[in-house]
């Protein structure tokens, strides 16, 4: 069991911390949530946290409008300190501030460091109302007015950090995930080499693929969906 903390960032709530929750536990507008959000367009029951093998996994239930995190639309997902997760018109970050302090000072990227500043209330601005659940939160969420420009920045550079690899995954298991990685490897070098310049004189630095590459990818995306959904929900394949 696993102890968690959110910060609420955008919403009815915002500037709530909601520290040390054990899991796993639901996020939702219900009073029996363990993080309750006032907004219509979030359903009763959103989404669960809880916990893995060692890892924290989010994981939306069926909801009506969706969950998002780093930008991108999710069903589920092995949470990494400092995610960004949307749903409704609520936004919150999973950590602490020292948990997303210390990874975004690893990090040395700007775009992140800003939105840490903010979490922490670094930046100068309005101090929120922190709620304080098992201890005591510092409190600090301001909202400079550049706001969404940090907020977009961070969301583009952590939609596209590389998820880690498994760790738990037995022999035959990484046998097989490296199947998979290695065939769709595959089909995208096919993909890109079969690909040309569209002028050489132009100098835009577009290029071309013909028809057939181009079906080619398009089912590839449809099949890796295809398999988001079977590894998700099998049930629901």
């Amino acid at each position: 069991m696993a102890e968690v903390t959110f910060q609420i960032l955008e919403g009815m709530e915002r500037g709530r911390v909601f520290a040390e929750l054990e899991t796993p536990f639901t996020i939702g507008r219900e009073e029996d949530n363990g993080v309750q959000l006032n907004d219509e367009r979030v359903s009763r029951f959103h989404l669960k946290v809880q916990e893995d093998a060692g890892k924290v996994i989010l994981t939306d239930l069926e909801s009506t409008n969706g969950t998002r995190i780093n930008g991108v639309p999710t069903t589920m997902r092995v949470l990494q300190v400092g995610d960004l997760v949307s749903i409704g018109r609520c936004l919150l970050v999973f950590g602490s501030p020292k948990e997303i302090g210390e990874r975004y000072r690893a990090s040395g990227s700007v775009p992140l460091q800003k939105l840490k500043d903010v979490i922490d209330g670094s930046h100068p601005g309005a101090e929120d109302e922190v709620v304080e659940t098992n201890r005591t939160v510092d409190p600090g969420s301001a909202h400079p007015t550049n706001w969404s420009d940090i907020l977009d920045s961070a969301s583009q550079e952590l939609a596209v950090a590389m998820p880690p690899i498994p760790d738990t995954f037995r022999l035959a298991q990484r046998a097989q995930l490296a199947d998979l990685i290695a065939f769709v490897h595959q089909q995208i070098v096919v993909f890109l080499q079969n690909g040309r310049e569209r002028s050489v004189d132009d100098g835009s630095g577009q290029r071309l693929v013909d028809g057939t590459s181009w079906q080619q990818i398009i089912a590839l995306e449809v099949r890796l969906a295809q398999l988001i959904r079977i590894v998700t929900d099998p049930d629901h394949a």
